[in-house]
């Protein structure tokens, strides 16, 4: 579904108050608030999701496989590597098994606070890795605790299935486990609470919302558990046990990294079939929609003089028009606007204002369009500046608008005797004659008065110029 008001951008939101579709850019956008407000009513918009609008999981997996590189993830692996390493030694030297599993589970829970920051980061929208401190954090959700809990959970239900169901209860659970998993992973690090993640019916939204692509999530899941899987044998093969162990954790955190950036986005791919929200802010930065607060004011704009709310779209426009750069934007709506409210004063002074502009000559075409719509409805209207009109006749191009040439350069020695640009209005005059007319008299008139009454100027060297080829062409023609 489309925009309402932008047709060639997609709808990301939904008024239910209007019954009516949003491009994101067309929305109010209040920090801090996960959904935006309609422009029209005010009510929280709904989201109509992006899965079918942002790059699907399938086809970001080399940028998966990059995410343990980045420069946060890299110092995390480097620091848990050291934390592995030695805690390794300690465990090597200590009889006692219960000191051992506590120093074991220090490492997994460091190893666990760490990739599930990882999801919860990329699952709103975040792809940047997170760094110690924020995993540290983050661990204080007691993560590591909920993770046992979870698996503890898991260990009860197949034994419930092995003696309810014997071998074939075995297949089952088995089965069972692998297609799920994924699942009850999101579930966990979104919910945070183990009972939703061994919930079958949340288990069942979650692989209802995602759809058949939770079936390549599955395979590519049991495949990165078979390259850690490989990882860890070879390391434990080939490499001392001191060493080995520290190695075998890092491989552990590496491939859980990847795993985990890529579960976390699927939930930010799915995120509005599965119920969880993600802040606008995000989306704008992700989408590549408009995050230049006057483009999205000049969208706003659209809205409202399409609802006929031409106050609320004239107080926009203004406001967008302070600044410089958005300024001849938001003036040419402006203009626009107030020729079809048959307004004649507001439309002169917003001209007067966009032809004043000083990166006119970034928009030239757009100038001249602009100005044939201003002379049919004003035709006493002229840009007051040499500069406007400079531009002006050099956008002119057709020997049909010689009448529109006469029109701008009429009062040009008149109007601007003392304007710095008006040797680039003439020059601009003499051009149009010299090459789209072909009336090299008239050119070499024009170069010849420009050049006695203004002969230090920066356009001085491009008069003689012109003035000699002209001069030459016309000394040939007659020869």
């Amino acid at each position: 579904m489309n925009c309402k008001y932008h047709i060639n951008k997609n709808a990301l939101w939904h008024c239910q108050q209007c019954d009516t579709p949003f491009c994101i850019d067309c929305c109010d956008i209040e920090p801090g608030l996960i959904a935006p407000r309609c422009l029209l009513c005010r009510h929280h918009l709904d989201s109509y999701g992006i899965s079918d609008k942002v790059e699907p999981f399938w086809n970001k997996l080399g940028e998966f496989n990059k995410y343990p590189f980045q420069e946060a993830a890299l110092k995390f692996l480097m620091t848990f590597a050291v934390i592995a390493f030695v805690l390794g030694l300690i465990i090597s030297f200590i009889p006692f098994w219960i000191i051992k599993f506590v120093l074991t589970l220090t490492i997994i829970s460091i190893g666990i606070g760490y990739v599930f920051k990882v999801l919860t980061k990329v699952a709103r929208g975040n792809f940047a890795a997170p760094t110690y401190d924020e995993a540290i954090s983050f661990n204080s959700d007691e993560m590591t605790v909920k993770v046992i809990g979870l698996y503890l959970g898991l260990v009860v239900a197949g034994f419930v299935a092995i003696s309810m169901f014997a071998e074939i209860g075995v297949i089952i659970y088995t089965l069972f486990l692998g297609f799920a998993m994924p699942a009850m992973i999101i579930i966990l690090a979104m919910d945070k609470h183990v009972s939703s993640a061994l919930n079958p019916v949340e288990i069942a939204r979650t692989i209802h919302g995602i759809g058949w692509p939770y079936l390549l999530l599955t395979v590519f899941v049991y495949l990165i558990g078979l390259g850690l899987e490989f990882a860890q044998d070879t390391l434990t093969f080939w490499l001392p046990e001191a060493l080995s162990f520290a190695l075998t954790y890092v491989a552990l955190a590496f491939f859980h990294i990847i795993m985990f950036a890529m579960l976390g986005y699927v939930v930010y791919q799915y995120h509005a079939e599965l119920g969880y929200g993600i802040d606008v802010e995000t989306l704008v930065t992700n989408q590549n929609i408009q995050d230049i607060e006057e483009l999205r004011q000049l969208a706003h704009s659209d809205v409202y003089i399409h609802e006929g709310r031409f106050d609320d779209a004239q107080a926009v426009l203004y406001q967008v028009a302070k600044s410089v750069k958005y300024q001849a934007q938001a003036l040419e709506r402006l203009i626009r606007l107030n020729m079809a409210r048959q307004d004649r004063v507001a439309t002169i002074k917003a001209a007067r204002a966009y032809y004043d502009n000083i990166n006119l000559d970034q928009h030239a075409v757009q100038a001249l369009e602009l100005y044939k719509a201003i002379h049919q409805f004003e035709p006493r209207f002229k840009p007051m500046n040499a500069k406007a009109r400079a531009v002006l006749i050099s956008s002119l191009r057709s020997r049909t608008q010689q009448e529109l040439v006469e029109h701008f350069s009429s009062d040009l020695w008149e109007k601007f005797p003392q304007d710095p640009m008006l040797a680039k209005a003439l020059l601009a005059q003499a051009k149009y004659y010299a090459e789209i007319i072909g009336d090299d008299d008239k050119a070499i008139v024009i170069l010849t008065k420009l050049l006695n009454q203004l002969p230090k100027n920066k356009y001085t060297a491009q008069a003689e110029h012109l003035l000699h080829v002209c001069s030459s062409m016309l000394n040939s023609n007659k020869s």
